[in-house]
């Protein structure tokens, strides 16, 4: 095993000095950190490094990443450029967190879903880009809910933009500036809308972070995951605390805490395993991640929104479903434990197809 040292005041600066001084193949054998001034090394010092620098990566003073919108995700910059050399930085943190994987150590960071897709080739869709503007992902909904041929909108597929504080009429295709979004066509116009906000604005961002990554990891490799999959790989399993979920959740549609189907979905809760309250939160919220101080601060698409139970009526096999812009879980009214049990899991593991939005 070879071990290739660093030393190294810990910023992002130092160390991006560093690894690029070093060879791929060193870097793959095995990595010695030594700080400055420190004598301290081993692998209690290797986890300390990745997360100090998943700190600075997402440090707002170089503009490389910003915050979702209920803050607990982060994504590309589209602005980064106000930084001359953020695309060497998103080089550098492609190769912090491909050497992480290769390692198997963990970072200290949760992307938005669709980062995570664009690190697997997979396309973005119209609810990503609730992440960055739950408002617009609402507005992409309703165009796609009804007939616009008959509310009178003369949209074309083209947008404005925010380019450095002045707007810019942007083509979504060729002579996009003069073709009508019509009825039959406007499911292309959600998508090309999707595609503007979530790839198009940062790909010289996407494309450099890949260059890093792929470094470590070929795209063969990490494409047989999922997004989800791939969160927990980079980032490890949060910690949830049930006892603060059930204190902080929201009753809709004749459903109450005496309810019998409610008593029985908090012991199923508790019941799951780790994984399984992950992949729950992940389908009523979007998000596998609590946001700082709780569930009392849970975001919706307009503001804080509480983890909400809403009740359905049963029938033969239904399986509960989520509206994740205003964080609702509909629940039917199960008539056991256990078969509310059975189809909150298979809901749970069909999680990425069932979601829905407000």
């Amino acid at each position: 095993l070879f071990s290739f040292f660093f030393f190294f005041l810990s910023t992002l600066l130092s160390s991006c000095e560093m690894v690029s001084k070093s060879t791929n193949e060193k870097l793959k054998q095995g990595i010695a950190v030594r700080f400055h001034g420190e004598e301290g090394m081993g692998q209690g010092v290797v986890r300390e490094w990745f997360d100090i620098l998943s700190n600075e990566i997402i440090n707002p003073d170089y503009a490389l990443f910003t915050q979702s919108a209920d803050g607990t995700t982060f994504q590309p910059n589209s602005n980064s450029s106000v930084n001359p050399d953020h695309l060497n930085y998103f080089r550098f943190a492609g190769q912090i967190l491909g050497l992480a994987l290769y390692h198997r150590q963990l970072v200290n960071i949760y992307f938005t879903r669709s980062f995570y897709k664009h690190i697997l080739g997979i396309p973005v869709n119209y609810q990503d880009v609730s992440s960055i503007d739950p408002e617009y992902a609402k507005n992409l909904q309703w165009i796609l809910d009804n007939d616009i041929s008959d509310l009178g909108l003369e949209l074309t597929f083209s947008v404005e933009t925010d380019v450095f504080g002045a707007m810019e009429e942007v083509p979504l295709k060729p002579g996009g500036t003069s073709i009508l979004v019509t009825q039959d066509n406007k499911a292309e116009y959600v998508q090309l809308v999707t595609e503007l906000r979530m790839t198009r604005a940062i790909q010289p961002q996407i494309n450099a972070f890949l260059l890093g990554f792929h470094t470590f990891i070929p795209p063969s490799l990490i494409q047989l995951f999922d997004e989800y999959e791939l969160e927990l790989l980079l980032s490890g399993m949060p910690e949830i605390d049930v006892q603060d979920w059930c204190r902080n959740t929201e009753y809709t549609s004749g459903y109450d805490p005496q309810e019998p189907v409610i008593q029985w979905f908090w012991e199923v809760v508790k019941s799951l395993t780790q994984e399984e309250r992950v992949l729950l939160l992940q389908f009523v919220t979007g998000s596998s991640r609590v946001p700082h101080g709780g569930f009392a601060y849970l975001m919706g698409g307009s503001g804080l929104q509480k983890f909400t139970v809403a009740a359905v009526p049963y029938t033969s096999n239904l399986l509960p479903t989520s509206s994740t812009c205003i964080n609702m879980l509909k629940l039917p009214e199960y008539p056991s434990k256990e078969v509310l049990k059975d189809r909150l899991l298979v809901a749970l593991h069909c999680g990425s197809y069932g979601y829905t939005m407000a």
